[in-house]
């Protein structure tokens, strides 16, 4: 499941209903936008009832995830079965996936096809970027058979042909209000336990980092808790695991120290009270790249 299904939704009633009319008039729909905006949690919000799958490729383990979900709906019968009404039980789940998968590509297609027929299924494929171009020939058979839904960051070259007759919804960032309602809503439970200037400092932290992306506000509160505090220090050692790399200057700077050591003692010599100034000065000179660096790349300690 992806991690932005039940993340906390916000911002986006327009695009809902927007998505949510189409889909009933049977049109299929492409849901763009950056990682982490919420497209998966806004198409899980349009059909309860909507087959979720999360990885489309390889072909066949989108296939196999998709004729399990069918078995589980009663939908489809493998061979050896033993599911009673309603689908296969969980005893039988296991073996039903062992015969499921022996199936070649032809027949799991056709197999998908003919399970989903009759149903007016609504078919969610997450991470569409990844499709490959078996994928997208098997695809293009299932929206015959079913309403798509498919979430990707951009529309690739490679699909911008299959994509052409589906509607297209961008997904933007939250807007700073949109944002403040989210991180409000996140750390409201919290508001009694953290002093009232930890709590804003703790707000703006968090709102700096996401920039508009709800899962990263999201997760940054979500780790922090599983770490057992909620504090402004566990949220910021969090911010790590969000693209926010630490830049080490280390080696840099130690290497062009001896370089200017090298070449300072090849031209001059060099006495003890000039090896003096130029150790300090290579040291000052550390203790600046390092303190700049570390504020670039968004560490904080």
């Amino acid at each position: 499941m992806s991690r932005t299904s039940h993340m906390t939704f916000i911002g986006r009633s327009r695009l809902l209903e927007r998505a949510r009319a189409a889909v009933s008039a049977g049109q299929h729909i492409a849901l763009i936008g950056e990682s982490g905006i919420g497209k998966t949690a806004l198409a899980r919000r349009l059909d309860s009832d909507a087959l979720y799958i999360e990885h489309v490729s390889p072909a066949k383990e989108m296939l196999s995830a998709l004729l399990m979900e069918c078995c589980r709906r009663g939908w489809f019968d493998p061979p050896g079965c033993r599911g009673e009404e309603g689908g296969c039980d969980a005893s039988a789940c296991e073996e039903n996936e062992r015969a499921i998968r022996l199936f070649d590509l032809k027949t799991a297609t056709d197999e998908a096809v003919r399970a989903l027929r009759g149903h007016n299924a609504v078919l969610i494929l997450d991470n569409f970027e990844r499709a490959s171009p078996s994928v997208v020939n098997i695809c293009g058979r299932l929206k015959d058979v079913s309403t798509l839904v498919v979430c990707t960051p951009a529309v690739k070259e490679a699909h911008r042909a299959f994509l052409f007759s589906f509607e297209r919804i961008e997904v933007p960032r939250l807007t700073p209000s949109e944002s403040g309602q989210l991180v409000d809503r996140l750390l409201h439970e919290y508001s009694q336990q953290i002093d009232a200037r930890e709590l804003t400092a703790l707000r703006r932290h968090i709102l700096e980092q996401a920039h508009g992306i709800p899962a990263v506000a999201h997760e940054l509160v979500t780790r922090a808790r599983r770490r057992g505090e909620i504090s402004l220090r566990e949220v910021r050692r969090e911010a790590d695991l969000h693209g926010h790399r630490t830049i080490d200057m280390t080696p840099a700077v130690i290497v062009a120290a001896c370089l200017l050591l090298a070449v300072r003692f090849a031209f001059k010599g060099m006495g003890d009270a000039d090896l003096t100034a130029l150790m300090g000065g290579a040291g000052a000179l550390f203790m600046i790249v390092r303190i700049f660096a570390f504020r670039m790349s968004g560490r904080r300690r």
